[in-house]
């Protein structure tokens, strides 16, 4: 770790620690949490959410926002947290200290003044049940895509094989659909219906929040990890990077749950 890289991090801790202790834990009147595999859309549906005048958001994800939430890249599992989901899924001696996060998350919040505070953190699909339990009328948008788009994404960005990757998006989303079968508010989503028809489906997200949705702007380009566009569907692109043989690999790896989403190789 080089030098400018280090003193980054130890003021972020610095900051961290000092919210951890003096921050105020504040009660928005409501906790939204976007969760999704990772190359599912997560930051376009945050990004948009995040764009209402009464919703608040962190400068990243969340998990970069405190100190008590696992980072999958730090212990060697980037993008793939899902190959050892006991190390993010809370449980007796391995729970963060959700007062904590809150006061830090608070104390990083876009502004603490709004009614709806908007986290993403793609671990966080392992949490849901304990979220749900520890942040007051929490609500959880899921988002799900293609199988074989997302894992030519992840094999692209991380560098893990398809086969790796196809794991990932299955293990992932079904931790996922477990636990969202445990809380009461949740709104499961389809990329391909977002990108389809965004007015729609962010009516329906606006509805599920009990949000004004003329206050949304849908007519824009979105920055998302480097690329600046209108919200369209970008599986075509990611699909015909993919060779049949890989194509057979991510079937062979997730095949159950891409038929169960009725998910093709070709579209």
């Amino acid at each position: 770790m080089n030098l400018k890289k280090w003193l980054r991090k130890k003021q972020r801790q610095i900051k961290l620690d000092r919210l951890a202790k003096q921050g105020k834990a504040c009660q928005p009147r409501k906790w939204v949490f976007i969760v999704g595999c990772y190359n599912s859309g997560t930051t376009l549906l945050h990004n948009i959410v995040a764009s209402h005048p009464a919703v608040a958001s962190l400068p990243r994800e969340g998990q970069y926002c405190t100190d008590q939430l696992l980072v999958p890249s730090e212990v060697g599992l980037t993008r793939i947290w899902a190959f050892q989901p006991e190390r993010f899924i809370p449980s007796t001696g391995n729970e963060p200290d959700a007062e904590k996060i809150k006061r830090q998350w608070c104390g990083l919040m876009s502004n603490p003044a709004l009614p709806v505070f908007l986290e993403k953190s793609i671990p966080n699909a392992a949490r849901i049940t304990w979220l749900n339990k520890h942040f007051p009328n929490a609500h959880f948008i899921a988002l799900v895509r293609n199988g074989y788009a997302v894992a030519e994404g992840i094999h692209r960005k991380a560098g893990q094989s398809v086969e790796v990757a196809a794991k990932q998006w299955r293990e992932s989303n079904r931790i996922m659909l477990e636990q969202l079968e445990q809380v009461e508010r949740k709104l499961l989503l389809r990329y391909e219906d977002m990108t389809a028809q965004p007015a729609e489906t962010l009516e329906k997200v606006m509805t599920f929040l009990e949000l004004d949705g003329a206050k949304l702007v849908l007519d824009q380009k979105w920055a998302i990890h480097g690329t600046t566009s209108n919200i369209r569907n970008m599986n075509a692109r990611s699909l015909a990077r993919l060779s049949e043989e890989e194509k057979a690999f991510i079937r062979q790896e997730a095949g159950e749950l891409l038929e169960a989403f009725h998910y093709s190789p070709e579209s």
